[in-house]
């Protein structure tokens, strides 16, 4: 899932939020776009980070690209419809 970084997408960085407030501040984040709209995220690299993709991807959000940001896993996103 590699993609080129947009530099105009919205970055929400959520890499000072442990589980699961990290997760509940996504998808506030995203309650917040239209269907389609895409915005990227910054979580803390590790298992709780995938936890929080999966369960994007489950809520019916597309995940886009994934790439490591220093510490941190970028995670662009998509709203769902």
């Amino acid at each position: 899932m590699n993609a080129v970084i947009d530099a105009d997408l919205p970055l929400v960085d959520l890499s000072t939020y442990g589980c699961p407030l990290h997760y509940v501040k996504a998808r506030q984040t995203l309650s917040r776009l239209a269907p389609g709209e895409r915005v990227a995220f910054l979580f803390a690299a590790g298992e709780s980070a995938e936890q929080v993709r999966d369960g994007l991807a489950a809520d019916g959000h597309r995940v886009l690209s994934i790439e490591p940001d220093g510490n941190s896993l970028r995670v662009e996103v998509a709203k769902g419809y």
